[in-house]
């Protein structure tokens, strides 16, 4: 049951959602199923729209229900008390009561009742985009890790769900690290809609401790500043220089391989 209060929420976004650009990559597949080639295709078409939607996000955001948001820490705080009480809301379940996983495969089309992933997708853009504000040496790429990691590409490619061949944030001094605000994104959505969207959700999650419940409704702040103390090294377990580069991948690499037999 949602409360009175959040069905005013919903509908007040479901208005604001009349309109929204659509996310219209050439390629509506799973990224992690495409061809490296069509894969290029699509990373193209982000860098051509994001700085566009990352500007109509921030201004839809502003006329549709009042909150500033600038490509700072504080402006990213303004945009994260917007999703407290909205991005929940964006992620709307099937007939059978289930979420689908369009926002990772496209299908359903990001159109009707599935519009708030195309908000959810430039929320990660408007996060990734205040991250490379302060960080010059970062910037958009497309998997970077395949060729040091082939283990983890490979698994990677194999799962779906894990954005693999999607945009993200990279230019560390560690080539293996890699920040991924897109799919942070999704997840605060998610975390937003278990924890805010119905009266047990609300219940259970005022009942943990106040550090878990800060934890969850300050996720991309928390990314973001995860990612300042690593800048730029990208090392912060100090592992990459206490062994050295060659036997830090070897270590990483192996790492996948014994996610993947646990799995199994």
């Amino acid at each position: 049951m949602m409360p009175l209060r959040l069905w005013l929420r919903k509908r007040r976004l479901q208005r604001a959602l009349q309109g929204y650009p659509i996310y219209d990559p050439p390629h509506k597949i799973e990224e992690r199923l495409l061809s490296r080639e069509r894969a290029a295709e699509n990373f193209d078409y982000f860098m051509r729209v994001r700085l566009d939607r990352c500007a109509h996000l921030i201004r839809w955001v502003r006329q549709q229900f009042g909150y500033e948001v600038s490509l700072d820490e504080e402006g990213l705080r303004s945009l994260c008390r917007w999703g407290n009480k909205y991005a929940g809301l964006l992620l709307v379940e099937d007939g059978d009561g289930h979420l689908p996983d369009s926002y990772f495969t496209y299908d359903p089309p990001w159109v009707g009742s599935n519009a708030g992933n195309n908000v959810i997708f430039d929320f990660g853009i408007v996060l990734g985009e205040i991250i490379l504000s302060s960080c010059p040496l970062l910037r958009w790429d497309l998997d970077p890790i395949s060729k040091i990691l082939p283990k983890t590409g490979k698994l990677l490619k194999e799962t779906s769900g894990m954005s693999f061949q999607r945009p993200l944030i990279s230019g560390f001094n560690n080539p293996a690290y890699r920040v991924i605000p897109l799919h942070q994104s999704y997840i605060f959505a998610m975390n937003m809609r278990v924890n805010t969207t119905s009266m047990q959700g609300i219940r259970k999650f005022r009942e943990g401790p106040r550090f878990a419940q800060r934890s969850i409704l300050d996720g991309p702040i928390n990314l973001f500043r995860q990612t300042m103390a690593d800048y730029p090294e990208g090392d912060p377990s100090g592992l990459l220089r206490e062994v050295g580069p060659d036997e830090f991948f070897k270590l990483s690499d192996e790492e996948a391989n014994r996610t993947e037999a646990k799995d199994d």
